[in-house]
């Protein structure tokens, strides 16, 4: 009886296929373990920090605190003003993210879909704000804020974080608009579209996911936002920032910084998943023109 000969040839590309897979993997493990010591360590510091027991202090060569008690958080509950920090934090941002989307939205559609001369030197000053020194921007934008009155007062303090805001605004909804199919507006304005037509059906449903990353950025920064805060708002505001840095310093007191790191940090987070999941469902209908 012939041989059989029982080796099998595979095809060279599914080789290199199956080799791309392995490195698709062993990157998205990298990437991972750089996630976890970047991100994920610092918060659990933050929280064994914020959960030190003050009768039994946390130093080396403990690996773990030797005790874990919640005193550290009523500490900065009673005797700080957090309450309110919070208060002003979580008012001035949906305001200010508010403010920021209407200014943006018309700003964004022009410089996405219109030509016109000096797009790229107007694009460079709107990001100005991000490129400069945030105590610097703050300096110069006290004496304009003090001579129209601004200062010390919750609407001064509303526009300084929508100025803030508006620059990761306008980068991410410009692009949103710049991705929206020509075709698609065509045909549209073929079957006697109007403009209400074209933003209710097209365009509010196509850069809709840019409209919510750009409304996390800018909620983010004004949540993060110190240094206007503290040359234009103090001391008749305090938000979660001032309160954070009065831990700071020369006298840093990790402990109670650890408790208002993670006050300032959680809802941040958890508003994150949220419209992540939300997200994911609606790039497709995004695509498509759906809403």
């Amino acid at each position: 009886m012939a041989s059989i000969d029982s080796t099998v040839k595979i095809p060279l590309h599914l080789i290199q296929a199956r080799r791309m897979r392995h490195f698709y993997l062993l990157l998205m493990i990298f990437f991972m373990i750089v996630l976890i010591l970047w991100v994920g360590i610092p918060i659990l510091m933050a929280v064994m920090w914020s959960l030190v027991d003050p009768k039994n202090p946390w130093s080396y060569p403990n690996i773990f605190p030797p005790s874990f008690s919640l005193a550290q958080w009523k500490f900065v509950f009673d005797y700080t003003n957090i309450g309110r920090a919070l208060r002003t934090s979580y008012s001035l941002a949906p305001l200010a993210v508010l403010l920021s989307l209407v200014l943006s939205l018309p700003t964004s559609y022009v410089l996405g879909r219109k030509r016109i001369p000096g797009k790229k030197l107007f694009m460079l000053v709107v990001l100005l704000p991000i490129i400069m020194p945030g105590m610097v921007v703050a300096l110069f934008l006290s004496r304009v804020f003090a001579a129209f009155g601004l200062s010390q007062t919750f609407f001064g303090l509303v526009l300084a974080h929508t100025l803030m805001s508006i620059p990761y605004m306008i980068r991410v909804m410009t692009t949103s608009f710049q991705a929206i199919p020509q075709d698609v507006i065509d045909a549209a304005e073929n079957l006697g579209a109007n403009t209400f037509v074209k933003i209710r059906d097209i365009f509010l449903p196509m850069i809709r996911p840019g409209l919510l990353a750009g409304m996390i950025f800018a909620f983010t920064v004004s949540i993060e936002e110190f240094n206007l805060t503290f040359i234009i708002g103090t001391p008749t505001f305090e938000t979660i920032p001032t309160i954070l840095y009065s831990f700071m310093g020369y006298n840093f007191v990790r402990t109670n910084a650890s408790v208002v790191a993670l006050l300032m940090m959680t809802p941040n987070i958890i508003m994150l998943f949220i419209v992540e999941r939300f997200l994911k469902s609606d790039y497709l209908a995004a695509s498509l023109g759906k809403m």
